[in-house]
């Protein structure tokens, strides 16, 4: 179990505590509990993390409110809507933070935020359950409020109850089978080292996952050939690939792959692509290229040196010299990557 899931487990004690001291003593009881629960964790936090942690106490006036108004009220009606009323309350703090651009990790308590660092896939993947969990509750306070108004007193307290759990364990069972399911497909991809800026290796992610906008840092080769008249080749990208189909690219460019050098990966790259099997090349650089789906820091290299180019796979359609006139056309331009033609600036001042 990570360090931030560990961070949570106290809050999640709490809660738990909270409803237990409801449920089974009564609302005073509980007001008491989480009033005296939410005190201890707002003043540890305090001493923790040296923060004055406001979230803590919204929390423990909202469990405390529908209490404290049914004792003041000393309404049976009130009473019986309790469940209800703390129901709906839910559904609104759920809604605000599924449905608006509220800083999801607002809601966190302060020891769970300093260690949980979010990307948009992830803010985006929860947004999602949120959702689905906000329409499953409000389903069921509907029904909760339809069983007190209509329904006999056992149907109204199985409801109340027994389903409302049943209600929130389908929903962790579909996560947890959506989750199972993610991970077997994860087993079956490709995976890639996730680095930093520097190069070094500090974790790694699914081929898919990178690619998807969460910006993962991973490393790829790029190799460029130039004939002694100084036109440079580019590939023609096939038509199947799902990023930039069709468009002309550098030479060679591929991903490394996890425990494999970049020199390892240059020469898997120009043979898949290119069918080249003996070659000379330099490093030229390196540098971060961002896209809206995918960032990558890029290791390029210059060919001084090739047997035959000899193409057959299907990531690639054709192959051709391109002259700098063709390249720097502006009609021509139209037909390159973004990566190849910010690549071309920096070649042409290394090649200089």
């Amino acid at each position: 179990m990570n360090h931030s899931l560990r961070s949570l487990l106290p809050t999640l004690l709490l809660i738990a505590i909270y409803f237990v001291a409801d449920e089974f003593f009564g609302s005073v009881v509980g007001i008491c509990t989480a009033f005296v629960l939410g005190s201890a964790e707002f003043i540890y936090t305090r001493i923790r993390e040296k923060v004055y942690d406001r979230m803590i106490l919204l929390t423990t006036l909202f469990f405390c409110f529908p209490g404290l108004l049914i004792l003041l009220s000393g309404d049976a009606t009130v009473s019986r809507l309790q469940p209800v009323i703390i129901e709906g309350a839910t559904c609104v703090l759920l809604g605000i933070f599924a449905f608006s651009h509220t800083d999801l990790t607002a809601s966190l308590p302060a020891g769970y935020r300093k260690n949980l660092h979010l990307t948009e896939q992830q803010i985006q993947q929860m947004r999602g359950m949120m959702r689905i969990l906000f329409f499953t509750l409000c389903a069921h306070t509907l029904l909760s409020l339809c069983a007190l108004l209509w329904m006999t007193e056992t149907i109204g307290s199985f409801i109340n109850g027994p389903l409302l759990y049943i209600a929130i364990g389908c929903f962790f069972l579909f996560l947890f089978i959506r989750n199972r399911r993610m991970i077997r497909q994860m087993k079956k991809e490709e995976w890639l080292p996730i680095v930093n800026e520097q190069g070094e290796v500090t974790g790694k992610a699914p081929r898919r996952v990178c690619h998807s906008g969460t910006k993962l840092l991973h490393p790829v080769v790029h190799l460029h050939l130039m004939n002694e008249q100084g036109a440079i080749f580019l590939q023609k990208r096939s038509m199947k690939k799902k990023l930039l189909p069709g468009m002309w690219d550098t030479a060679v460019g591929g991903h490394i792959g996890l425990n494999e050098s970049v020199e390892e990966a240059l020469k898997r790259e120009t043979f898949e692509e290119l069918g080249i099997t003996d070659f000379e090349a330099r490093p030229l650089h390196s540098y971060l290229w961002e896209s809206p789906r995918e960032r990558e820091l890029v290791f390029s290299f210059l060919c001084i040196r090739h047997n035959e180019v000899h193409i057959e796979n299907d990531e690639v359609e054709e192959g051709r010299f391109w002259t700098r006139q063709e390249i720097e056309n502006k009609n021509s331009q139209k037909l390159l990557t973004p990566n190849f033609i910010h690549e071309y600036e920096l070649l042409l001042r290394k090649i200089k």
